[in-house]
């Protein structure tokens, strides 16, 4: 099947949505600031690679290849497509491969951005698909969500520096809710839950007003390659409005 994007609806109050992932980004339109954008007949979805399975990958969407001649790298983000609703095939090939080692189908929801996030643990490839709630944040404030991608490690709380708000005990694949945040640059560290030692840190996290941002833990926390070490990745979903 081709793949062919379809645009939002436009007959609607419209707000302009700015989707920033790791310094990339794409504008559509939404009808307000909400967990639901209101539309019609589409949905939009990022793809993330988060498998440190493979350095590189080429992501197929009902059997075209949507990046080109550029593989998705490890701890990069492909920028939000605007796709029919619905059931979609998903497949991951080698860079350049005329055939895919793993296929697996995801349901994208009308009207609802998510994001995809191509996961491993062990040998085996696997997808993890959530959804991203635009709900806005609390008067001068930002939302951060955290979702822990390292299939080798324990839980992990995440702590930010000089703040309270909790994103305790998040396992592979568990993730919190998008949470209010101060604006302010931080100092971010993922803490095991149990022993309260600290696994990874990422220096000047710069969190602004007004915009949602996702933190994850990527890479395995036994890995001797520093490419593939347990890190963490700070990415931004800006939210303007005209």
């Amino acid at each position: 099947m081709k793949f062919n994007p379809t645009l939002f609806s436009k007959n609607i109050k419209r707000s302009t949505v700015f989707i920033a992932l790791l310094g990339t980004a794409l504008s559509f339109a939404s009808c307000k600031k909400d967990s639901t954008p209101v539309q019609q007949d589409a949905s939009a979805f990022a793809i993330t690679n988060a498998s440190p399975l493979r350095d590189s990958v080429d992501f197929i969407l009902n059997g075209s290849r949507l990046n080109g001649s550029t593989p998705l790298l490890f701890g990069k983000t492909y920028n939000y497509l605007i796709v029919r609703p619905g059931t979609h095939q998903g497949g991951l090939a080698r860079p350049g491969a005329p055939k895919t080692f793993y296929d697996k189908n995801f349901t994208l929801t009308n009207g609802q951005y998510q994001s995809l996030y191509l996961i491993s643990q062990n040998d085996t490839s696997s997808f993890l698909l959530l959804k991203d709630d635009f709900t806005a944040p609390a008067v001068g404030q930002s939302k951060i969500r955290f979702v822990n991608l390292s299939s080798d490690s324990p839980a992990y709380d995440l702590v930010l520096e000089g703040d309270t708000t909790t994103f305790k005990n998040r396992a592979f694949k568990d993730f919190t809710q998008f949470k209010n945040i101060k604006p302010a640059k931080y100092k971010v560290s993922l803490v095991n839950t149990t022993t309260k030692a600290v696994a990874a840190t990422l220096s000047d996290v710069d969190i602004t007003a007004g915009n949602f941002y996702t933190i994850y833990a990527k890479g395995l926390l036994g890995s001797t390659v520093d490419a593939k070490k347990l890190s963490i990745t700070s990415s931004i979903h800006k939210v303007q409005q005209n």
